[in-house]
């Protein structure tokens, strides 16, 4: 991989530290079998340290803890959230270690490092729509029958009644569909792991309506895509890509007018991992249907949903009067 340190850089060790990216990702990320989108990712996150060692002047193979904490504070002076700041220091820190493990440095400068706390439980982050405000975000869709109307019912219904992420939306082929009807099964190409889902009828029916409008369009290194990009006309081309996904969804949630501080793609995986629990009081059916690996963070949607519906004070003998 070229191009991947900035011409601002020291050049000592540029060309150890592309290889070592190039190794790192091919190798050592998801155990050398990664998706070509999570490779993105992590290559976008190695490049924006080394983006920001190249505008301060540190040289990358030889970065402190004081370096890696500057870019945090610059990370949190941008804005940037705990959860994001976590990513991109885990990122790092992966990385300088495999540098470690290849004798490449003596000591990993992003070891001790850690993301800002939480301010909040993290039980108590989760946005979800409740289910008139999921109503209102499916009638957001127009009833009229095109392919990205359609394309867009059934990404909303996979999404919010079937717990996809976007990223597994992105990933999802049309080979990966199994059965048809009542027999549908779908496999998700998921995080670390793949897992099936049994959509409901209507999902299916969505899913199957978008299919037959659309036709078959060209396959890329995946497979032929599942949910592809809408060009104007209403041609499809290609597979859509996460910010794609994250349009789609926006545009609904600002047109029903829920769009808010904490709710956009993520939120629709809350709603039906809240929505699910709400009408079974069944942690396990959350944990299969969204495959969390551990049920602990199931639990967590059943936390919030009963917390908020106990309203502990209520039992509080006083009355707040005018």
């Amino acid at each position: 991989m070229t191009g991947l340190v900035e011409s601002s850089l020291p050049l000592a060790l540029a060309p150890d530290f592309t290889d070592l990216l190039a190794d790192w990702l091919n190798l050592d990320v998801a155990n050398g079998d990664a998706c070509a989108d999570t490779l993105k990712t992590y290559q976008g996150q190695i490049n924006a340290w080394l983006t920001w060692c190249g505008e301060n002047a540190v040289h990358p193979g030889q970065a402190t803890a004081e370096d890696v904490k500057a870019w945090r504070k610059d990370l949190v002076d941008a804005g940037a959230k705990p959860s994001t700041i976590s990513l991109k220091l885990t990122t790092i820190r992966r990385f300088y270690q495999s540098a470690v493990d290849r004798g490449l440095i003596e000591k990993n400068p992003a070891a001790s490092v850690r993301a800002p706390r939480e301010r909040r439980a993290k039980q108590e982050q989760m946005k979800y729509l409740s289910p008139g405000e999921a109503e209102l975000l499916f009638r957001a869709v127009p009833k009229k029958n095109t392919v990205k109307t359609l394309r867009d019912r059934a990404m909303l219904g996979l999404m919010a009644l079937e717990g996809l992420r976007r990223v597994e939306i992105v990933r999802a082929c049309v080979s990966d569909i199994e059965g048809i009807g009542a027999e549908m099964r779908l496999l998700i190409h998921g995080k670390g792991k793949d897992r099936f889902v049994y959509p409901r009828e209507d999902t299916a029916a969505a899913l199957n309506d978008y299919l037959a409008a659309r036709g078959s369009v060209v396959e890329d290194e995946q497979g032929e895509p599942l949910f592809v990009q809408i060009r104007k006309g209403g041609h499809p081309e290609g597979r859509i890509s996460r910010q794609g996904v994250n349009c789609v969804i926006d545009h609904y949630l600002l047109k029903a007018g829920l769009k808010r501080r904490g709710v956009s793609c993520h939120a629709l995986r809350h709603t039906c991992g809240a929505l699910l629990y709400q009408a079974t009081r069944d942690i396990r059916a959350v944990q299969e249907t969204l495959g969390h690996s551990n049920i602990s963070t199931s639990a967590g949607y059943a936390h919030i949903v009963e917390r908020g519906q106990a309203r502990y004070t209520r039992q509080i003998p006083v009355e707040l009067k005018k």
